[in-house]
């Protein structure tokens, strides 16, 4: 579910609180500042706590080789694929039949599988065929010797990139700020690298733009030091 108070906005305001409104104004704008985070923050910070997403493949909609393999693309789908969690074949209970085959296309189900726990409960079944993802779009499927042929409709797990900071966990959300932040600063000091100084109506602007990378290189440290060693975002059930 979307935190819908983490926002653009939200990042924005936080990062020029850091380092001053009236010197971001001069050198990035807000526009600049959301596509570096986009290109740089948010990719490594998905790194560490990635958004799961799930896809409904199907043989109509996905499917664009069957020899040597089974390859398909997934297509329409709005966000980058950092790697495949696990593939769930399809299982003969009425919930998928209902709620998914009667959609009669492919695609992100995850909001779907949200609305219904149960129907995600049931699901989990693994495919015993092997699969292999080659970015940005494709996967293989691999028929085992010992087994027969799985359905060719199934759902994907994936671990995706986040587009915004609306996706990113609550509990995270200040290191992503940080993170954020570090990357700002370490822009605006290569912009500072230059030149030393400039005049503006409020007067004379010193630029200290090593002082800022070093500043920067100390808060992007620290917290990818704390998301390293944060466990696995994982249930332990004990029988």
């Amino acid at each position: 579910m979307d935190n819908l108070w983490q926002s653009w906005e939200n990042v924005l305001d936080y990062i020029k609180l850091e380092m001053g409104a009236y010197v971001l104004d001069l050198e990035l704008s807000d526009d600049e500042i959301i596509e570096i985070i986009k290109q740089h923050t948010l990719p490594l910070f998905s790194r560490y706590s990635p958004l799961i997403r799930y896809y409904y493949v199907t043989d109509e909609d996905n499917l664009i080789r069957t020899e040597p393999t089974y390859v398909y693309q997934i297509k329409n789908f709005d966000y980058r694929i950092l790697k495949i969690l696990e593939i769930i074949a399809k299982p003969d209970i009425l919930d998928y039949n209902q709620n998914i085959s009667a959609t009669l296309y492919s695609g992100d189900i995850t909001n779907l599988l949200g609305q219904n726990y149960m129907l995600q409960a049931k699901s989990t079944v693994l495919a015993t065929d092997s699969y292999e993802f080659f970015p940005p779009d494709k996967i293989e499927l691999i028929k085992s010797s010992n087994s027969l042929w799985i359905s060719r409709d199934f759902i994907v797990k994936f671990e995706c990139i986040h587009n915004s900071p609306s996706t990113i966990h609550g509990d995270l959300y200040d290191y992503f700020k940080q993170l954020a932040t570090a990357d700002i600063m370490r822009a605006i000091a290569r912009i500072r690298t230059k030149y030393q100084s400039f005049a503006t109506p409020v007067g004379q602007v010193d630029l200290t733009a090593q002082e800022l990378l070093q500043e920067a290189k100390e808060i992007r440290r620290e917290v990818i030091d704390t998301l390293d060693k944060m466990p696995p975002d994982k249930y332990l059930w004990i029988m």
